[in-house]
């Protein structure tokens, strides 16, 4: 039996310092208003695939030389604070049959002692 030389592709490593880091975007809001849900959706829109449940942060490939990190903010001071000195973009997701919440302010005075990344709410 005859077998076919296998083909074992070389790894151009010159780009990885060229490369960009990706783009940090924080979903931020108060518990069950749909950051999970939210987080889920944007990864079945550029992957396809269902992701099941959201465990620390995910990074997927928008583009060709774009990547995104999405990571879930939970509902603490501590977890507020590292996420706003981090996130280059923020999500920020209100209940609308509640307003705004005491926790939503304290971020917001976080993000605007910490250089206030992009927000969108």
């Amino acid at each position: 039996i005859q077998e076919r030389k296998l083909h074992v592709p070389l790894v151009d490593r010159s780009y990885a310092a060229s490369e960009p880091p990706p783009i940090t975007v924080a979903v931020v809001g108060p518990p069950g208003v749909g950051k999970s849900t939210l987080i889920r959706s944007l990864v079945k829109h550029y992957t396809r695939h269902v992701l099941s449940e959201v465990r620390g942060p995910v990074t997927i490939v928008s583009g060709k030389n774009r990547r995104l990190t999405f990571v879930e903010c939970p509902n603490t001071l501590d977890g507020m604070l590292d996420i706003g000195k981090s996130a280059d973009l923020v999500l920020l997701l209100i209940d609308g049959s509640f307003g705004f919440e005491m926790e939503t302010f304290e971020f917001l005075n976080i993000l605007q002692a910490h250089g206030f990344p992009k927000i969108l709410g």
